[in-house]
């Protein structure tokens, strides 16, 4: 499975204007309770990860994979993305300021680690972080390379 297995129009939205993380977080997880793929629970569980464990969810330079325990508040395995107009401090030493929120949702620990290393199969690819700081539709994610490195 790629990660386009797990998004789709109604869970992607571009330049997108908040102030702070949580917002941020709030807002990709709203992505996910707007098409019933996840439960409002899991939403702020998202963020309770970060309030308690800090900015780990910042993973690389301008990326942050915001996610929860499958806890029985997922539906669907899914994820959102937004990208952030202003790019937001979420506290992490070196790779703020984020531009890019991953929510990623899954309905058990193993497909979570599936969810995740479909991102990350997907992140490795230099080109595609900078292929979804320009998109403007969901299109624009898929390109050659990651097409064959995703299958």
């Amino acid at each position: 499975m790629n990660l386009f297995d797990y998004i789709d129009e109604q869970t992607i939205e571009f330049n997108v204007e908040q102030s702070n993380w949580k917002d941020a977080v709030c807002y990709a997880g709203s992505l996910l309770e707007k098409v019933g793929y996840i439960e409002h629970q899991y939403t702020e569980d998202m963020v309770s990860l970060v309030e308690t464990l800090g900015a780990y969810i910042v993973v690389m330079p301008g990326v942050a994979l915001a996610h929860a325990r499958p806890q029985g508040h997922v539906m669907k395995n899914s994820i959102a993305i937004i990208t952030l107009k202003e790019g937001i401090d979420f506290g992490h030493e070196t790779n703020d300021p984020v531009r890019v929120v991953f929510a990623i949702a899954a309905v058990d620990d193993d497909e979570h680690l599936k969810l995740f290393q479909s991102v990350a199969n997907y992140l490795i690819e230099d080109s595609n972080l900078e292929r979804i700081l320009n998109a403007e539709k969901i299109d624009d994610l898929k390109g050659e390379e990651s097409d064959e490195q995703n299958q």
